[in-house]
């Protein structure tokens, strides 16, 4: 196996449908159900800006998923979104929230799904280590890179730290950091791996647990079997839909 740090494209890609089997496990909420949930619970959860309806929650995180597994161009995906919102007489968003929303959802998916490749053993035996890296240079504002996010440039963890379950990007809104795997050698080259205590004292970082939300036989897209979602998301997603009688 080489020694270079791996990127996606040393892998066989892999069917588009395992990123929307990851984006598929989020449970589409209002954005009051959302607003009450914890930050753990908030991580799985998906939402619009300025959308209250709950059908219509559950109709454009349907559009999302289907381009994700079909690896559908923006533009299209714009034009069927817009025509969502006049259909039902809500507002437009703005454009780039739109593109915003769906970007990030995309990119959670297709790294969930690339962390899961590299969790493999036979892939973790000789790439063991992790290393952080923005679209900057570690210099907060380049790029528009926030400062907790630049902080991390350039860290090395193990694949197996904790740190990676609570910031494997885009674990912040807008994030479009990405992370590359590393030899031993590569690792020990760079000098210090840290470790996460001192991520939580050094660097002012939210911290939320990634948990799956699991799926009964013959799941059907936007139908989820409540009793296998974690408690808080299953409480919100009930009231949810008490309230709207769907």
């Amino acid at each position: 196996m080489p020694v270079n740090v791996l990127t996606k494209s040393d892998f066989t890609p892999r069917p588009a449908t395992e990123a929307a089997g990851h984006f598929a496990k989020k449970a589409a909420l209002t954005h009051l159900a959302f607003e009450k949930l914890s930050a753990e619970a908030k991580a799985h959860a998906f939402r619009v800006a300025t959308v209250h309806k709950a059908r219509m929650v559950q109709d454009i995180r349907n559009v999302v998923e289907k381009a994700i597994e079909q690896g559908t161009d923006w533009s299209a995906v714009q034009r069927e979104l817009l025509k969502k919102f006049d259909v039902e007489g809500v507002p437009r968003p703005a454009l780039y929230r739109l593109r915003a929303m769906f970007l990030q959802n995309t990119m959670q998916a297709y790294n969930d799904a690339r962390r899961e490749v590299l969790d493999d053993p036979e892939v973790v035996q000789f790439f063991p280590y992790r290393m952080y890296w923005t679209v900057g240079d570690g210099t907060p504002g380049v790029n528009n890179v926030r400062a907790t996010h630049a902080a991390l440039h350039g860290k090395v963890f193990a694949w197996d730290d904790p740190f990676w379950d609570a910031h494997t990007p885009p674990w912040d809104w807008g994030c479009r950091c990405t992370f590359v795997s590393l030899t031993a050698g590569q690792a020990k080259a760079r000098g210090e791996v840290i470790d996460l205590p001192y991520v939580r004292t050094r660097i002012q970082v939210p911290g939320t647990e990634r948990r799956g939300i699991a799926e009964k036989p013959g799941f059907a897209r936007g139908k989820f079997d409540l009793r296998s979602i974690e408690a808080e998301l299953r409480k919100a997603v009930e009231g949810m839909i008490g309230e709207e009688g769907t």
